[in-house]
């Protein structure tokens, strides 16, 4: 009688560990919100959102320096990642990070194709950047509203940064797009977070129409 009550809860477990399994699997494809790693890229790097984010004038107002090595936290489709490259020079270093290996193999090879041996990729857990050295700027560019308990993950970035070293914040202020009810903060948020894990505001940015650009150190 024990070995069939241990067969039976054994099987009905299965779908269970199988669905987990799945989960486990593809966790890139849930990040896009089930589009493809091409729609997704896509979407990144439309006109639209380019010009929404200033890019060029957002990679002047970082002043990023010859040599300087910079974390891209939540590459993406490598938007930002290419110029930072291109600012901090052949000895300069930007790590692309991200939890979608899809996205970052897209940033190899578009790395590659425009010759930014400066460029790493590494693929981070929902938690942790696995930052191989310390960094003198992080930029974490529409991408903050996607990671859970934001106090605790920066927090962590602390031990990441060299000393003065640099984070740069840009998420949305006005308009969520629609599905991101549930993600919504405020800079007074980020404030109170980043004043608990050990920064200071030196800097704010006003030239965005729908996204907040602050600094801390």
């Amino acid at each position: 009688m024990k070995l069939r009550k241990s067969l039976l809860f054994i099987l009905l477990a299965l779908p269970l560990l199988f669905v987990s399994a799945q989960q486990q699997q593809q966790p890139s494809g849930q990040s896009r919100g089930g589009r493809s790693a091409e729609e997704y890229i896509k979407l990144l790097e439309s006109e639209r959102r380019i010009e929404g984010l200033h890019v060029d004038k957002v990679i002047e107002a970082l002043k990023v320096r010859p040599d300087d090595r910079v974390c891209d936290l939540g590459a993406g489709s490598g938007l930002f990642t290419r110029p930072l490259a291109r600012k901090a020079g052949g000895k300069g270093v930007v790590y692309a990070v991200d939890i979608d290996s899809e996205l970052l193999k897209h940033v190899e090879r578009t790395a590659q194709d425009q010759k930014l041996a400066n460029i790493k990729p590494i693929l981070a857990s929902g938690t942790d950047p696995k930052l191989p050295e310390p960094e003198d700027l992080i930029t974490i560019i529409d991408t903050l509203h996607h990671i859970s308990n934001q106090a605790v993950y920066l927090k962590g970035l602390k031990k990441y940064l060299k000393p003065g070293g640099r984070v740069a914040i840009i998420d949305f202020s006005r308009d969520w797009p629609a599905g991101h009810e549930k993600m919504v903060y405020t800079v007074g948020d980020l404030d109170g977070w980043m004043t608990a894990a050990g920064f200071k505001r030196v800097e704010q940015h006003d030239f965005l129409d729908n996204n907040f650009f602050v600094v801390y150190r």
